[in-house]
């Protein structure tokens, strides 16, 4: 267990962390009243603490005793924890005409944790858990939260297991699916669309999504055969007439120590499309009786690309395919926008991992460490809305009134007087330049948009400055609003 520090921290909630607690923790279904208040604490403490260890962000030990005793509770499922959220996400998609819901794996490594139980495979040898989460993004790339969130401790294969055993047991290519069936029959005006990479190229996610009313944008790795085995997918795009050229963004990468592994940049690209037909895979007995679903395929090419990026074996080549009808260029562009928001669910995992600090805890328990990520997945939407919310592309990064529509009054006094500007006009902008600087950012006109690490230890910083403003006022009998 960790040990509690002797620093003396106020423990008094901010009203920004309460009402994010009663937002996206109120009505769990965990068992009884007492537990949905000990939720909702560790909600409020964590929302206030972010990447700090639990005895830092508790301030007595009887609390911190009881966040340990909340997430090693076997009674209490991640799934319950987390019901709130996604089912106020589910909510907020209504009034839109097209939703995205971005699917991807991250792994939480715990490889050194030796004493740590249940733990699973991860990458060459390593130990810890598998998450697989999906993010609802509009199109327009704003994040609303998250749709699904699930943990498996991955197993190694039994020995002797034959293909066809293994095909009849569920294994971890039905997570994709899964997120489909669990959503069920999809009958609300807003068209649903999963957006997913090459690890998703599987005809039972495309059937699911047929089969449960629920679009898809999918990019292909398997040159398959389409079209009843006629011919191959590549070939077939190889054939037909370049529809036009666009520019895609491309997301940067980094690796596990935030070094860059691939720059960001814009490339232009030609674009071709075509109806095809995706036939059942053969003796797969998850699939036989199957019918074969039509998709269109869209084929994203960088034919012309920068000497190093050709070199490094960058170039842009996509394969998407999609639920959606391709008929021209300009349907096209769309289908191709789509896939261009999976990088947001990577923005969301270096905010949960990096910010959140999820692979840094102490806990002894793979499954005490799914309860304690049910309460920081919500926690890591909340940073990233503000942070797209301040990007100087958002339409309201210049909008004093947006930012009050995620963060509590206090805040923007605090930070308004930080910034030296009124406090009716500051901008989501301002804000978010104005936090990051109190975590270390430099801000130079070289500087890119601040990194997780130093807006986090901004936000740790604002909000003792908040805590420690509003204890004074307590103390003087003035009320808090």
């Amino acid at each position: 267990m960790e040990q509690t520090s002797s620093a003396h921290r106020p423990q008094l909630s901010s009203i920004e962390a309460e009402d994010f607690a009663l937002i996206n923790c109120a009505n769990a279904q965990i068992g009884h009243e007492q537990r949905s208040q000990r939720l909702l604490k560790i909600s409020a403490t964590l929302a206030c603490s972010p990447g700090q260890s639990l005895p830092q962000a508790f301030g007595n030990h009887a609390d911190l005793i009881g966040a340990y005793r909340f997430l090693s509770n076997p009674e209490i499922d991640p799934q319950d924890i987390i019901a709130p959220h996604t089912s106020r996400i589910l909510k907020e998609l209504a009034g839109h005409d097209v939703a995205l819901c971005v699917q991807d794996d991250t792994e939480l490594c715990f490889t050194t944790r030796t004493g740590m139980k249940n733990l699973g495979q991860i990458g060459a040898g390593g130990r810890g858990l598998l998450q697989h989460s999906s993010l609802a993004v509009l199109p327009d790339g704003r994040v609303l939260g998250l749709l699904d969130v699930r943990w498996v401790a991955v197993q190694p294969t039994p020995e002797g297991e034959t293909r066809r055993q293994r095909q009849a047991r569920w294994n971890l290519s039905d997570l994709w699916a899964d997120v489909v069936r669990k959503l069920g029959v999809w009958d609300s005006p807003t068209r649903l669309l999963h957006v997913c990479d090459r690890a998703a190229d599987m005809y039972r996610l495309m059937a699911a999504c047929v089969e449960h009313k629920q679009g898809f944008v999918i990019r292909a790795q398997h040159d398959r055969r389409v079209d009843e085995d006629t011919t191959r997918l590549w070939a077939k795009l190889d054939g037909e007439v370049v529809l036009g050229r666009m520019k895609v963004k491309v997301g940067g990468q980094r690796d596990a120590y935030n070094r860059e592994t691939r720059r960001g940049r814009e490339a232009e690209v030609t674009i071709r499309a075509a109806r095809v037909l995706v036939s059942p895979p053969v003796n797969d007995p998850r699939t036989e009786g199957g019918m074969p679903v039509t998709a269109w395929a869209v084929y994203v090419k960088e034919e012309n690309p920068p000497a190093e990026i050709a070199r490094k074996g960058e170039a842009i080549e996509w394969m998407l395919l999609s639920s959606e009808p391709v008929e021209d260029l300009a349907s096209a562009r769309v289908v191709v926008g789509y896939y261009t928001r999976r990088w947001t669910i990577e923005e969301w995992h270096r905010a949960y991992k990096e910010g959140c600090a999820i692979e840094k805890t102490q806990l002894d328990d793979g499954a005490d460490v799914q309860r304690l990520g049910a309460i920081l997945c919500p926690i890591a939407v909340l940073l990233l809305r503000m942070r797209d919310l301040a990007d100087e592309r958002h339409p309201d990064s210049s909008n004093p009134a947006a930012l009050r529509c995620l963060v509590s009054r206090p805040y923007i006094v605090t930070v308004s007087l930080l910034a030296g500007v009124k406090e009716e006009q500051l901008t989501p902008r301002q804000f978010l330049a104005t936090v990051a600087k109190r975590g270390g950012y430099l801000g130079r006109r070289s500087d890119g948009r601040p990194g997780w690490k130093v807006l986090w230890r901004g936000w740790k910083e604002i909000t003792a400055i908040v805590e420690g403003a509003m204890l004074i006022m307590n103390s003087q009998g003035k009320a808090v609003s």
